[in-house]
């Protein structure tokens, strides 16, 4: 059963409006996976043996080719202000009681009562301790609140000290944003500018100071050897690809606003999966993901396959360089000429779990699974990712690690029935076979867990 699209959202008039050729697409299924998924038959069985229905592939969304000389016009063109942000919903219902009897405990909460303010901006801090103030006096968890109040009420008082060295009317995100770059710029000098970056992060600090670049969500600027491209815009791969092409962007090119203002959280690991043999008991989950670079006009790239850390926590795939080294090593041509590195769109700032920040280059990889039931790859197209290179020239790897993508473009599900596998499929979780459990596998104490052979379906 083909599932529904979602309504596009709606575009400002101009390059982006619904009427403009450039951002249609077509939904299509490729026949190579209606072929591979046919060979099962008409019916699957799940777990209790029950028929249903063949999956049939998801719909792949083939965007318009791009038209370069329309872009070129619009590159100037600012979409500031014409992406409207979603729009907050009402207050929750206030729950009150009186000083004389308040409730302490969660179990004794009124029904429908939360500790949420989905109404407040998370980044307005004097409304969300305005609010605080009248939790604390609504004798409903009032020490919790009194917990959340101290936070916010320090955390204000460390962003106001950073505000105090920008220049005056600055946002709150721009000076979140200069402090990053600030300490990028650090690093970026302390690694001798090797991709000549230094003069990109410079004149976006200065664009920010003076108020002519402003944090807007959603929009991104390009940067090349410290030239400022185009104005603030929605980011697309097709669009990258070209002005990335144009400028030969593999070293001296970033991508202004397409990760937050302050640093991305990285590294933060959940347990989600079954341990490998030789890694018991440490509650992590590793999974083999396909990586190629751009394909080149004179003919497809090679994929290497590489193994990942599923990182539930991370914002961005990360890699090695020695693998980008060995991915363009594996893509020389007949002659042995080496293909220069993927597409760079600039630094980014980590957020590791430990506390402490980290920066690395980001370049433009495509990526894909393999299933292990059917032949080949689990998606018709590969998918372009941004991740971030760590420079081990020393010898010092890192773990590469998954990034959102899986759960960006996949279904995945779990079960409680002490593997702990993870399955991903294009399919709704109800068709992918997942295990049912009983109570004896969900009452298990960690790290109880049942290693190989993994269940049909499910990616160690």
């Amino acid at each position: 059963m083909n599932r529904p699209r979602r309504a596009a959202a709606r575009k400002p008039e101009g390059y982006y409006s619904p009427s403009s050729s450039i951002g249609k697409g077509k939904a299509r299924s490729t026949g190579k996976v209606q072929k591979q998924r046919a060979k099962k038959g008409q019916t699957e069985q799940d777990e209790r043996g029950l028929n249903l229905p063949a999956p049939s592939p998801a719909p792949i969304i083939t965007p318009a080719p791009l038209d370069p000389a329309a872009l070129e016009l619009d590159l100037q063109k600012s979409y500031e202000g014409q992406i409207q942000p979603p729009s907050l919903p009402k207050r929750q219902t206030r729950w009150r009681q009186p000083a004389t009897n308040p409730i302490v405990d969660l179990a004794d909460v009124p029904q429908g009562w939360n500790s949420n303010e989905p109404d407040l901006d998370p980044d307005d801090l004097i409304s969300q301790i305005s609010r605080c103030r009248e939790r604390i006096g609504d004798n409903i968890m009032s020490q919790m609140f009194q917990f959340k109040l101290d936070g916010l009420l320090k955390e204000k008082k460390r962003r106001d000290a950073m505000m105090a060295l920008e220049p005056v009317g600055l946002s709150w995100p721009v000076v979140q944003r200069l402090d990053t770059l600030k300490k990028m710029l650090e690093w970026l000098h302390s690694e001798n500018d090797e991709y000549d970056l230094v003069g990109n992060v410079t004149n976006i600090m200065a664009a920010y100071r003076s108020g002519q670049l402003r944090w807007n969500p959603g929009l991104v600027t390009y940067w090349s050897k410290g030239v400022q491209l185009c104005q603030p815009r929605p980011f697309r791969w097709d669009e990258f690809d070209f002005i990335n092409a144009k400028h030969e962007g593999h070293t001296g090119f970033s991508v202004e606003g397409l990760e937050g203002p302050g640093p991305s959280p990285q590294m933060m690991t959940l347990y989600i999966a079954t341990p490998m043999p030789q890694c018991t008991g440490k509650g992590i989950t590793y999974m083999f993901i396909s990586v190629k670079p751009q394909d080149k006009p004179t003919g497809p790239a090679k994929p290497l396959e590489w193994m990942f850390l599923d990182d539930t926590g991370s914002s961005i795939m990360t890699v090695n360089k020695s693998n980008i080294n060995d991915l363009m090593n594996f893509n020389a041509d007949a002659a042995g000429n080496i293909p220069s590195p993927p597409p760079m769109l600039g630094a980014i700032c980590l957020a590791i779990a430990n506390g402490t920040t980290t920066f690395n280059i980001c370049r433009r990889l495509e990526v894909n699974l393999r299933g292990l039931i059917a032949s080949g790859y689990m998606s018709p197209i590969w998918h372009p990712v941004q991740a971030a290179i760590h420079n081990d020239d020393n010898g010092t790897t890192t773990q590469l690690l998954s990034g959102p993508w899986l759960r960006h473009r996949l279904y995945s599900a779990s079960a409680p029935d002490g593997s702990s596998m993870t399955y991903f499929s294009e399919t709704h979780p109800t068709l992918m076979g997942v295990p049912w459990s009983n109570a004896l596998d969900m009452n298990r104490v960690l790290p109880d867990l049942q290693l190989y052979p993994a269940p049909a379906g499910a990616r160690p």
